[in-house]
């Protein structure tokens, strides 16, 4: 039976792609956000997502041996219907998030900024991609060496960092408290998804909560 993946192959993995994604909203999503307008913009945004993010995943999953991971790549992809917490949870978030929607603004009103497009970056697109490369590849790593509250809060420490290169680039100036806000939220979602994908041994319901809760925020913020 082979080893689980060492912490220095695991934390090279995660520089590595850390700095790629940086390099890629650089010279890549900067540009395009730029020159670029509505559904041509969308899909090649899109379309970068999907391939960096999907490619790493698969990339580092297709190294990792028999043993290097808790769970087989095709069973980590199961549905898990049974999964009563996923639904609560799922509820929990729809209702805490218009609730707070409705307070600020006193009432449900769509975003100024909000665009059709949108639909597809962060309902499709945001939610797959990200809870494949974290808790389907990383998480799924550390919980074969770590106990599940370590292996937690270490891929959501992880998931949080990788906010900062779109931050730095993409998204307009923000203060610093804004900086910290941010981050904080990604990294108390990162714990939930990592939760809900080690009590499951499904990626769907991190997935189904994480497109919930982006498409909202995104559609009522």
């Amino acid at each position: 039976m082979s080893e689980p993946v060492s912490n220095r192959r695991l934390a090279g993995q995660f520089i590595a792609f850390w700095f790629v994604w940086l390099f890629v909203q650089i010279g890549a999503n900067t540009p395009i956000e730029q020159h670029l307008t509505g559904w041509p913009q969308e899909l090649a945004l899109d379309a970068i997502k999907l391939i960096i993010w999907l490619g790493a995943a698969w990339l580092f999953i297709k190294q990792a041996r028999p043993g290097n991971l808790s769970l087989s790549n095709a069973a980590q992809w199961r549905p898990a219907w049974r999964f009563g917490a996923g639904y609560l949870v799922w509820g929990i978030i729809v209702v805490y998030l218009l609730a707070q929607f409705w307070l600020a603004h006193h009432g449900l009103t769509v975003a100024a900024n909000f665009k059709p497009q949108f639909w597809g970056r962060y309902f499709l697109v945001v939610g797959v991609t990200e809870e494949f490369l974290f808790r389907g590849y990383f998480l799924n790593a550390l919980l074969q060496k770590f106990p599940l509250a370590k292996a937690n809060v270490l891929q959501a420490l992880a998931f949080a960092s990788l906010h900062i290169p779109r931050y730095l680039t993409t998204v307009p100036t923000m203060s610093a408290g804004m900086w910290i806000s941010n981050l904080l939220s990604v990294f108390i979602l990162g714990l939930l998804f990592g939760w809900l994908y080690a009590r499951s041994r499904s990626l769907w319901p991190g997935i189904a909560i994480h497109m919930t809760w982006d498409i909202l925020v995104t559609l009522f913020g």
